[in-house]
């Protein structure tokens, strides 16, 4: 039996037949040696992108809004930059990122949004920082579905979504992170044309170059040829996502893997979840700090004052992957608790007068626990319900592209003629909210009454008149695949 890898051939008699036949001791193991190696790794690289993405915020109320004459809409329009080129790039780049390998390709596109965030340091007008920003959205455009379906051929589906909350809670903590190297950097003496905002985006920039080199030197290329594992682990390690995910391997991209992955049910609905949820976590990470300087606090106390939601977000994200894989379940979680925090949160914004501040900066909290989890979790139960390589790299992709148009949208809910009720925003973001618990329940619906129907045998007719081949690349068409719901 071969697996992914040309180098790697299993030639084991005894190797496991069934998932149920591998020793749960020998997944602990290897549980634990990804967890060591790979999670701090795409950890890193994603905490650089998210600060990289959203640090706009911060310079802005840090001099850059004067300096490069971002009057009226000309600061949403640098950020609308980004997502439109991140939204286009976003398949193509996960494509090549199944073609040459995470390990080659996330260190590639790293190394290069860092050398672009590094640029924005020198740009001096308005044009020159859209089109940096625009260059930048297509390097960062694979990092997330890259990320994710890296993952997804390491861990099975329900290790997957505790790593993928892992990792993403870190956008959490990049905008607390970020807010405090903001402050620090600006506050760097003036060298040459760098000064106050200028360094926040180079030194950033040279920490995303060094992130890039980390990830190519320690992050395997798959479980077949990692390193750090003894041969027994490496076999165990490939076999079983092909026996989770009913399929072999998938060098080449086919006409139905397109189909498979984009032409049902479950990845519209988590594309337009994502599309929700990626607008209101935008929206916070974008203007958390000029929403904070409309309650009273000036340009260093708002970067300062977005820490602790930030860190309260990073939990709570934390903490409902875990008990999502716990349970087996996302459904629930996301419809019962995720989206109605972020739509209660916006409800308060829109109703609580200006000068409540604390029960407003409560929102935040809330706001930012909400959107800071429902994003990995609907990336999570989009990738776990696609089997097979390539189908799960254009499924991820294609979620996070469709879902990054909400981000696309978040540079526009709060402009400056609105501050400082910003009711546009806050009615954009509630609505998102509710949209999310509708998603969540039709979605949860969805995947139940499939496993049902394949519980009771109505769909075995497909494996009917198939060849081994052809039945290897049902993916999650196949009848005894079930769905998380």
């Amino acid at each position: 039996m071969k697996l992914d890898d040309d180098s790697v051939e299993i030639a084991h008699a005894d190797l496991p037949k069934s998932l149920d036949e591998i020793d749960p001791k020998i997944e602990a193991r290897l549980r634990r040696k990804y967890d060591l190696r790979i999670m701090p790794i795409v950890t890193l690289i994603y905490l650089m992108a998210f600060i990289d993405r959203s640090n706009m915020g911060n310079a802005k109320v840090l001099g850059m809004e004067e300096d490069l004459e971002l009057t009226g809409v000309r600061f949403n329009i640098t950020l609308t930059a980004f997502f439109i080129t991140y939204v286009l790039f976003e398949v193509p780049t996960n494509i090549l990122c199944k073609k040459f390998g995470p390990r080659i390709w996330l260190s590639l596109i790293t190394v290069s949004f860092g050398l672009l965030t590094m640029c924005i340091a020198f740009c001096t007008n308005f044009a020159g920082i859209t089109v940096a920003r625009a260059i930048l959205g297509i390097a960062e455009a694979g990092i997330m579905p890259g990320i994710s379906y890296m993952l997804s051929t390491f861990y099975r589906r329900h290790e997957l979504v505790t790593r993928v909350g892992l990792y993403a809670s870190f956008a959490s903590l990049a905008g607390g992170f970020g807010g405090l190297l903001a402050t620090g950097f600006h506050k760097v003496p003036q060298w040459g044309i760098i000064h106050t905002w200028r360094n926040i985006f180079f030194f950033e920039g040279i920490m995303t170059i060094i992130s890039g080199v980390i990830c190519y030197m320690f992050l395997p290329k798959s479980p077949e040829t990692a390193r750090f594992l003894t041969e027994e682990e490496r076999h165990i390690g490939g076999l079983r996502i092909k026996l989770e995910t009913l399929t072999n391997s998938q060098q080449s991209i086919q006409k139905n893997h397109f189909k498979l992955a984009m032409w049902n049910l479950h990845t519209i609905l988590m594309s337009i979840g994502l599309f929700c949820s990626l607008l209101c976590m935008n929206s916070i990470a974008l203007f958390m700090p000029s929403l904070l300087r409309t309650m009273g606090y000036d340009s260093i106390q708002s970067q300062l004052m977005t820490v602790p939601p930030y860190a309260v977000g990073t939990v709570v994200c934390i903490v409902l992957c875990i008990l999502s894989d716990r349970f087996k379940t996302r459904g629930i979680i996301i419809g019962g608790v995720v989206a109605p925090l972020m739509a209660v949160a916006f409800a308060v914004l829109l109703a609580v007068p200006m000068d409540a501040t604390g029960v407003r900066y409560m929102a935040i909290f809330f706001a930012t626990a909400g959107a800071f989890t429902g994003s990995p979790m609907q990336i999570g139960w989009l990738v776990e319900n696609a089997a097979g390589p390539m189908v799960r790299a254009i499924a991820s992709a294609t979620g996070v592209s469709i879902g990054s148009l909400g981000g696309l949208v978040a540079t526009w809910t709060y402009l400056p003629t609105e501050a400082p009720e910003y009711q546009a925003g806050h009615i954009i973001n509630l609505c998102a909210g509710v949209t999310i618990i509708i998603v969540a329940v039709t979605a949860t619906l969805n995947v139940r009454w499939h496993n049902r129907q394949r519980a009771l045998g109505k769909k075995d007719h497909i494996l009917q008149g198939l060849t081994q081949e052809e039945i290897e690349q049902l993916g999650h068409s196949h009848p005894h695949f079930r769905f998380t719901p």
